[in-house]
C-alpha cells in the first residue's frame, strides 16, 4: 500500500524522470536550433524534422510509462 504522504509529495513537485524529458526536450531544441542556423540547403525542414523526432521520442516515452503505470496498477489491484 502507498502511504499519501508519498503520493502527496509526488504531485506537488516534478519527479526526476520529467527532469529528465525537459533536458531531453531542451537538447531536441538546441539540435534543431543549429540545424537551423548550420543546415544550409532547406534549414527550416530539417529544424522541424530534428525537433519532431525528439518530440515523437518523448511522446513514445510517456507512452511507454503509462502503459506501465496501467500494468503495475492492474498487478496491484489483483493481489
Amino acid at each position: 500500500m502507498k502511504e499519501p504522504a508519498a503520493s502527496e509529495a509526488a504531485t506537488s513537485r516534478p519527479s526526476l524522470t520529467t527532469w529528465i524529458m525537459l533536458a531531453v526536450l531542451a537538447w531536441g531544441a538546441l539540435l534543431a536550433l543549429g540545424s537551423y542556423l548550420f543546415g544550409g540547403n532547406h534549414a527550416v525542414e530539417r529544424a522541424v524534422i530534428v525537433f519532431s523526432v525528439t518530440v515523437a521520442f518523448l511522446l513514445m516515452w510517456v507512452g511507454a510509462l503509462a502503459v506501465r503505470r496501467r500494468r503495475l496498477e492492474r498487478e496491484e489491484d489483483e493481489t
